[in-house]
């Protein structure tokens, strides 16, 4: 199943794949009020299309410049669903940059809670 990328606004998902993974990679920014609105359901596009191929999938947000906390929800629905459905997840982030220790300490949490999914900082 083809997945496409995300454009909106200041974000954009870039989706490449192979044999393994569905890869995202996280650009720009995400200043939205709700992210939710459009995240949750290309989140659900995805796990579909990541279950359906039995690929993981890979979030790399090492380049992403902000995200502002309206954004840890969406992302948390995805691990969360992930796990309940067995599909593997991985997010990836910049260690070096504090904005982004600082949501992804949080989503490591949710990410622990299943031997799915897992949210390392490089």
């Amino acid at each position: 199943m083809e997945f496409k990328s995300l454009k909106v606004e200041e974000l954009e998902i870039v989706v490449t794949r192979n044999d393994l993974a569905l890869r995202l990679e996280w650009l720009g920014s995400i200043h939205s009020a709700d992210p939710g609105d459009y995240l949750d359901p290309y989140f659900d596009l995805l796990i579909d299309a990541a279950a359906s191929d039995g690929v993981a999938i890979v979030c790399d947000f090492s380049k992403l410049e902000y995200m502002n906390s309206s954004s840890i929800p969406p992302l948390i629905h995805l691990l969360r669903e992930c796990g309940e459905r067995e599909i593997k997840a991985e997010f990836t982030y910049d260690a070096s940059r504090k904005v982004q220790t600082a949501s992804f300490r949080a989503l490591d949490v949710i990410a622990r809670k299943s031997s799915f999914t897992s949210v390392k900082g490089l």
